[in-house]
């Protein structure tokens, strides 16, 4: 009897842990450096915030500074931060994006009145205030 392909997954990674565990941490490893080239292009040179100059890189993120992400990612089908760095890069670096920290996104977010992704069409309805 022929086994599923998750099936043959399982098998393998339960027989090869020390490959499995090998490749995963190769994947981090990329991905840590895909994600610090790209916000250090965008963030002008440096691995830092160009709204306030915050450095950790766990607290950074790419900010599409006229807006758009959501239609970004509906018609690129760009669902991961992954994809969307490797397509930043396969663009050649396009315009229109730089490196925010979370505070100044969701300052930024707040005055300009964004609302995001989820209901963007809808305004918000705060209850109990």
């Amino acid at each position: 009897m022929a086994l599923s392909g998750k099936e043959r997954q399982r098998k393998y990674r339960q027989n090869h842990p020390d490959k499995v565990m090998r490749r995963a941490e190769n994947s981090k490893a990329k991905h840590v450096a895909l994600k610090a080239q790209v916000l250090t292009y965008y963030g002008n040179g440096k691995l830092a915030c160009v709204q306030c100059g915050e450095t950790r890189t766990a607290c950074l993120s790419i900010d599409h500074i006229n807006g758009g992400g959501t239609e970004q990612r509906a018609n690129t089908k760009l669902r991961s931060s992954n994809a969307f760095y490797r397509w930043l890069v396969k663009k050649g670096y396009p315009k229109g994006y730089q490196t925010l920290c979370m505070n100044c996104q969701f300052i930024k977010k707040a005055e300009r009145g964004e609302q995001g992704k989820r209901n963007a069409s809808k305004p918000i309805l705060w209850r109990g205030l």
